[in-house]
C-alpha cells in the first residue's frame, strides 16, 4: 500500500500519541536499549503490535528505533507468526511480565 494511502489510517493525533509512547519510554528503544539519536542512525519510531494503525491503545504501541522496527517487521514476514511467537521480542517479555506481576498483584 503506497504511504499516503496507509498515513490515511493513522489517527489526527498520530504525532502526540507516538510523542506520548516515546516519552514513556524515556526516548530510548524498548528492544535494544539505544537511545534516539538520529545523527547515529537510531530514529525512535512507533511500533503498533497488532499491526493496525488504527487501534492505539498504549498497551498496542511500543517505542522502536528504525532498526529494530525494520528487523522486526522482516523477521516476522521471514519467520512467519508462530515463529515470532516463539522467539519474542525482549520488549515484549516485558510487558507481559508487567502484566503477570500487575493480575498477581490484583489477587492479594
Amino acid at each position: 500500500m503506497p504511504m499516503r494511502k496507509r498515513r490515511a489510517l493513522y489517527p489526527e493525533n498520530w504525532e502526540a500519541l507516538a510523542t506520548a509512547v516515546k516519552e514513556a519510554a524515556g526516548w530510548r528503544c524498548e528492544q535494544c536499549g539505544h537511545p534516539h539519536e538520529p545523527a547515529a542512525g537510531y530514529t525512535l519510531t512507533v511500533h503498533h503490535i497488532d499491526g493496525d494503525p488504527g487501534h492505539n491503545a498504549p498497551e498496542n504501541l511500543v517505542a522502536l528505533c528504525q532498526r529494530c522496527h525494520l528487523g522486526l517487521h522482516g523477521r516476522r514476514t521471514w519467520i512467519g507468526q508462530a515463529m515470532f511467537e516463539f522467539f519474542k521480542p525482549r520488549w515484549l517479555l516485558q510487558r507481559e511480565r508487567g502484566r503477570g506481576a500487575t493480575a498477581r498483584a490484583n489477587d492479594e
